[in-house]
Order: structure tokens, then C-alpha cells, then sequence
């Protein structure tokens, strides 16, 4: 269990370096001179002098920063050398302090792209109905579970992302073709969230009631189920997809399940003790989940170096987006708080997908560094976005703020921070009880 929290260690600790490195890097290329730069805060624990530029690890591990040359001259640039950052003119400072963020979506958009080309996009399996939703054109127009589509808009499809594809590009109305000869057409699909643009046309793919893997010293590896079982019932009921399977578990958190399964034609039984994790409900409330451990099966499609740049561009612009409306939906009252994690929740997560494997780890780490690319953006003291504003005032000032006016700014950043990551870590630590 405890190296899960050191990859924990590794993830954040990249992170941070990344986010620095595009600090460092614009310096550079302004000819900004460095100073320092640390990881970490507080006591230096090792140094070592590179050039005009000291490299350092220090005591408290919980970020990093770049130490520029002419950092006491903020307030007053007289007498500033001029390779300092307060020495150069307001586009290269703002372009410096940017640098961190967008090290950090660059960094994303690399891990992606080698995710997609080393273990692949997943096909979501073959292009089989696993669900009609009621009420829906599909229901109407008679396809039933288990239909095969071939076909969509004349485009054949081999997998349900060819089928997400084709219904995205969709422009006038679907036409599916099935196995059996049948064709169906109904209208463009059913926009049903005005601000994410989400849709859906009524049919869910078909996946096996299959274990794909499982977590290391889960309930489910406790019992002796192996990736390949067959799940056909769990408390006695009898499961026909991977949906009912997690359905069923989710609502039996800190609970004994009994659940049956198969291997090479051999029925298999045991009784397990779930888990509690937590996830959003429809109403975007943390609730808590029943888990053992097990995930569906996966088939992926490794990309080439095209297609994996534009996947991976097209998965960092909408989780950049998503993560964006998800802080505005906060600021406008829209989104819980119950969402928002600390760092002991950070940690836990990053644990978790190193648990699950290579793939999970670092499309984690891609989003964690979005988001951290986000949050350092917004305009708040101490972040890279309250600078930003900070260099915006100055701009339409025409001088920058008294050496007071700093100092109060900053403080009004620590203590709003100070106050928040006291909020989250005792949340976080309730969670855990």
C-alpha cells in the first residue's frame, strides 16, 4: 500500500517541477537571471550552483518557486540591474509569469499523446446495443438490446467510438445500419446540458459482465477473482452487464455482498466486504459508493503519432474547458464545494490510479496538471493569475503598487489560502473516518 502514496509523491512532485521548469524556461529566454530554484519551500536541504543559478530541494515539499534577480526592487525599479524581471518591460514580465501554467497544459498535452500511442484509445468496445433508453427515438423505432449497428450515416463502424464520432459530426439526422439489414433514421440526437452541449441518441454500448482488472488488495483480489471472470450474480440477482454490476455495488457501500462468477466453466462464489469511495450525484453532491476493486473490460486501439497529437489535443481542450466552467459554476453558485478536494484527497486519487495501472496514472497526472494549469491562472494573491492582474493595473496604472500595497496583497493571499487548505484538509481527514 505505501508505494501507491510514494507514486502519489511522484505525480505531485513532476508536477510542480513542470510548472517551475516553465517559470525557469522563460526566464531564460528573456534574459531574466535565476537566482534559485527550488523545490519545495523553507530550509534548503541540498544545493547545487549551476552557472549563476543555485538548484535546490528543500524542507516542505508542498510546491516550489524561481527566485528572479531584482526580486526587492518590485515596488521600486530604480536601480534594478537589467537582467532582472522588474527590468523588463510589462509583455515579457506577463509572459514569464504565464509560463508556469502553460508548462503545465504542454506538459498534459505530451503525457496524453504518449498515453494514446503506448496503451491506446479505448473502442469502447464492439458496436453492440447494450441499452435503449425509454421514451427515445431508438425505443420507437424498434431497436432492441443486442442489436449490432454496422453502419452509421453510411460510415461502416467497427467499435463505439466510431459511433461517438459519427454521431458528433452528425448534421442533419442519424441513419444506422444494422446486421440484420435493417435501416433506422431519427432526428440529430437530444441536447440535454445548454452549457456542456452533452447529448445522447437513446443506445448505450453492450459490455460484458467481464472483469478487466482489478485493483491490488482490493475486496475482489481478496476473494480470488481474476481478470477474464465472468460476474453473474451478485446478493442472488443476476447480473447481464458491467452496468448492473457497478450499479449494484455502488449502492452497497461498507457492505457484504455475496457475488457468483465463472472461470473456464467453473462456478465460483464468495462473500465480499465493499469498500467506500465517494462520487458525484446527479445533483454534483458527494455521496458514498460501495467498491471491490474491478473494472470493466477495456479494449483500446494504439494511435499513431497523427492521430495521438490530435486526440490528445482535442482531451486537454475539453477537460481544459470542463475545468473552467466547473470554477465559474463555483463563483456563480452553480456547483458544490463538496466536489473541491484537499491535498489528502489529491494524494488518495493519485494512489488510486497508480493502483489501477500505467494508463490511469498518468491520464490522472494529465488532469491534475490542467488543473493545476487552471487554478495558478485564476486571479487571486499568490497565484500566477493575481500577478498577471497585478501586471494588468500596472499597465493601466502606468506604475506599479507601493511596497504596502504589495505586502497587503500577498497577505490577503495567504490567509485566504490559509483558511481554504486548513478548510479542505479537515474535510479530507472527516472523509477518511
Amino acid at each position: 500500500m505505501f508505494i501507491y502514496y510514494i507514486f502519489a509523491a511522484v505525480l505531485l512532485g513532476i508536477l510542480i517541477i513542470v510548472h517551475e521548469i516553465g517559470h525557469f524556461l522563460a526566464c531564460r529566454i528573456s534574459g531574466v537571471r535565476v537566482e534559485r530554484f527550488s523545490i519545495g519551500f523553507g530550509p534548503r536541504i541540498l544545493t547545487r550552483v549551476v552557472g549563476d543559478t543555485e538548484f535546490a530541494i528543500s524542507a516542505i515539499p508542498l510546491g516550489g518557486y524561481v527566485k528572479m534577480s531584482g526580486a526587492e526592487h518590485v515596488a521600486d525599479p530604480t536601480g534594478a540591474p537589467p537582467d532582472s524581471f522588474v527590468a523588463k518591460r510589462i509583455s515579457l514580465r506577463a509572459f514569464i509569469v504565464a509560463a508556469g501554467p502553460i508548462m503545465n497544459f504542454v506538459w498534459a498535452f505530451i503525457v496524453v499523446v504518449g498515453v494514446l500511442m503506448l496503451a491506446g484509445l479505448p473502442t469502447f468496445g464492439e458496436p453492440i446495443v447494450g441499452a435503449v433508453a425509454e421514451g427515445s427515438d431508438a425505443e420507437r423505432e424498434g431497436v432492441a438490446v443486442g442489436d449490432r449497428i454496422e453502419s452509421v450515416n453510411g460510415v461502416a463502424v467497427e467499435n463505439w467510438a466510431d459511433i461517438y464520432s459519427e454521431v458528433g459530426n452528425a448534421q442533419a439526422g442519424l441513419s444506422l445500419v444494422f446486421s440484420d439489414g435493417r435501416s433506422v433514421d431519427f432526428e440529430l440526437p437530444t441536447v440535454i446540458d445548454d452549457e456542456t452541449a452533452a447529448f445522447e441518441f437513446g443506445l448505450e454500448p453492450y459490455v460484458p459482465p467481464v472483469v478487466g482488472g482489478l485493483q491490488g488488495r482490493s475486496p475482489a483480489a481478496a476473494a480470488g477473482i481474476h481478470k477474464g471472470d465472468r460476474i453473474l450474480s451478485i446478493d442472488g440477482v443476476a447480473v447481464g452487464d458491467w452496468f448492473e454490476v457497478g450499479d449494484t455495488i455502488r449502492e452497497r457501500p461498507d457492505s457484504d455482498v455475496e457475488i457468483v462468477w465463472e472461470r473456464d466453466g467453473t462456478e465460483m462464489r464468495a462473500v465480499l466486504h465493499t469498500d467506500v469511495g465517494e462520487e458525484p450525484n446527479a445533483e454534483g453532491e458527494m455521496v458514498e459508493v460501495g467498491l471491490i476493486g474491478v473494472m470493466r473490460p477495456w479494449a483500446t486501439e494504439r494511435l499513431g503519432p497523427g492521430e495521438a497529437i490530435l486526440g490528445s489535443a482535442r482531451f486537454t481542450g475539453s477537460t481544459f474547458s470542463q475545468v473552467c466552467a466547473f470554477f465559474w459554476q463555483l463563483v456563480t453558485l452553480r456547483a458544490s464545494t463538496e466536489q473541491l478536494g484537499g491535498p489528502i484527497r489529491v494524494v488518495r486519487m493519485a494512489s488510486e490510479s497508480a493502483r489501477w495501472g500505467g494508463s490511469y496514472f498518468f491520464t490522472f497526472m494529465a488532469i491534475m496538471s490542467i488543473n493545476l494549469c487552471v487554478i495558478n491562472l485564476l486571479p487571486l494573491p499568490i497565484l500566477d493569475g493575481g500577478h498577471l492582474l497585478l501586471l494588468l493595473l500596472e499597465k493601466l496604472r502606468k506604475r506599479t503598487l507601493t511596497e504596502r500595497q504589495l505586502i497587503v496583497w500577498q497577505q490577503i493571499g495567504l490567509a485566504f489560502f490559509g483558511v481554504v487548505m486548513v478548510l479542505l484538509v479537515v474535510r479530507d481527514i472527516m472523509g477518511l473516518w
